[in-house]
């Protein structure tokens, strides 16, 4: 299934699913079978978009992307969506997987669960970020499934587990100061409790890797390997490698000067969205609830 950013972004647009017969699970879980369904939010999706005013042309020329997304690329994503973008073909590949809700802390997670016919899977959580989805991994999840020989002859496969993060796709809105340490302990309660598995392997990348290391650090008895596609925290410092007696290797300074490059020009957005919600337009709140819901959810 080829993964598009139109795809991203039209599923944030599209927040409505209907939920299938209940199925047989432990007491206040709520375990229920999930079926998307994009039906009823498409007219209005695909009007925002016939309404939406684009400039006539670019404001800067030949700056590539340190201006911002380029004007040529967002008139493509508007002529994909309104004259070749099959949402209905899209619902149909999305719902091939197996997708349930679950309600932890009263709240309904959202979540995929596909399992491998090796009798001796590993579970594996895999978390997205922001302003990301499950969609983000819906390419691998059915090979990671399929058993495999690792290089030293092992057989391998992974019972899959991809959960939405609070807020997020079809999973509800946490209550006010959630953070990353709160979804990682209602995601290992969804594994442990809801799913029964003892132990797992997680998988995060972006805000997902905060909340699997955090899920690491708070459940180390239950989640026994974890993978980040970054570390999240910062490095040290040039002061605090000396104090440390640390001396690093030219791979190691080259990654550490472009980390404190980035903190010193590049994090604004980042804390903007760790501590302001966006509020400069009561109308823009409206159109784009979901815009909020990531919002929150990222706190």
């Amino acid at each position: 299934m080829r993964v598009s950013w139109a795809k991203l972004l039209a599923l944030s647009c599209l927040y409505e699913a209907s939920q299938g017969n209940p199925v047989p699970s432990e007491a206040g879980y709520q375990l229920q079978p999930f079926n998307i369904d994009l039906s009823s939010r498409v007219p209005q999706m695909i009007d925002q978009i016939k309404g939406t005013e684009l400039p006539a042309h670019p404001v800067y020329i030949n700056t590539g992307t340190s201006a911002g997304i380029s004007l040529s690329l967002l008139e493509s994503f508007r002529a994909e969506w309104l004259n070749s973008f099959d949402w209905k073909r899209e619902q149909q590949d999305l719902n091939k997987f197996n997708h349930y809700t679950a309600v932890v802390e009263g709240l309904k997670i959202h979540f995929i669960h596909e399992r491998s016919k090796a009798q001796d899977a590993i579970p594996l959580l895999l978390v997205h970020g922001w302003p990301g989805s499950f969609l983000e991994f819906a390419p691998v999840i059915k090979e990671l499934t399929k058993e495999t020989t690792t290089a030293t002859g092992k057989k391998v496969s992974f019972d899959v587990v991809v959960a939405s993060l609070p807020g997020f796709a079809f999973s509800s809105v946490p209550p006010v100061n959630w953070t990353a340490a709160d979804t990682a302990r209602v995601f290992n309660t969804l594994i442990t409790k809801v799913l029964h598995y003892d132990t797992y392997a997680t998988f995060g990348t972006d805000w997902g890797a905060g909340i699997a290391y955090s899920m690491y650090a708070q459940f180390n008895s239950t989640v026994r390997a974890v993978s980040l596609d970054f570390l999240p925290f910062y490095p040290y410092t040039s002061d605090q490698l000396a104090a440390e007696n640390i001396t690093l290797s030219p791979l190691e300074e080259y990654e550490q000067a472009a980390a404190i490059e980035w903190n010193n020009s590049g994090e604004g957005y980042f804390i903007e969205q760790t501590t302001k919600l966006y509020k400069a337009s009561p109308v823009w709140e409206y159109i784009t609830p979901e815009e909020e819901l990531w919002r929150l959810g990222s706190m």
